[in-house]
């Protein structure tokens, strides 16, 4: 009986071990797609801002307010979601 509960309590630490390992190699996996992500950001806005700020400046005077509160919205979920500081 001492044999087989070792062989269990030894299968059950392997496992343990194997899914500590996963956890942490999904952490990483996170972390690398999470700079990714907000270099892919970065370079978006690079693109984008340009159309942006040519927009709104045709805009009415009158939606401009709330273009920028929409874009100021966009910009805070975007961080947000990417974890960057402000």
């Amino acid at each position: 009986m001492d044999d087989a509960a070792t062989g269990l309590r030894d299968s059950l630490y392997t496992a343990v071990g194997f899914a500590v390992l996963g956890v942490q190699q999904a952490q990483v996996r996170r972390r690398d797609l999470q700079r990714e992500l907000a270099r892919l950001a970065v370079d978006l806005d690079g693109k984008v801002d340009p159309v942006l700020d040519d927009l709104m400046a045709k805009l009415p005077d009158d939606l401009r307010p709330l273009a920028t509160q929409v874009r100021a919205a966009a910009v805070s979920a975007r961080r947000s979601l990417l974890g960057e500081k402000t």
